[in-house]
């Protein structure tokens, strides 16, 4: 599948779920499918920060736990308390 059809996907399941498609959570969303490696919250905070200023860390958190409790959103450990998100296939 390729990242525009997956994000099409993601996107409509939140939608059905009643979840707001906030720009934030759509960047997220975007930035992890296209991911070619598997960043932390941190470093995706980092990365949407400057489009988003006004965007906590939390909300990555949340929106993280969102996708992954939707079983869209594979949450890697690598043993350094900082965890790797996948949204390519889960």
């Amino acid at each position: 599948m390729d990242s525009q059809a997956r994000l099409d996907e993601l996107l409509t399941r939140l939608r059905e779920q009643g979840y707001r498609l906030t720009p934030q959570r759509v960047a997220l969303v975007q930035l992890l499918i296209d991911s070619e490696t598997h960043p932390s919250a941190g470093q995706i905070y980092e990365q949407l920060h400057a489009q988003f200023p006004t965007m906590s860390l939390a909300t990555v958190y949340k929106t993280l736990h969102l996708l992954k409790e939707m079983g869209e959103v594979l949450e890697l450990g690598f043993g350094d308390d900082d965890n790797r998100y996948d949204a390519s296939d889960p």
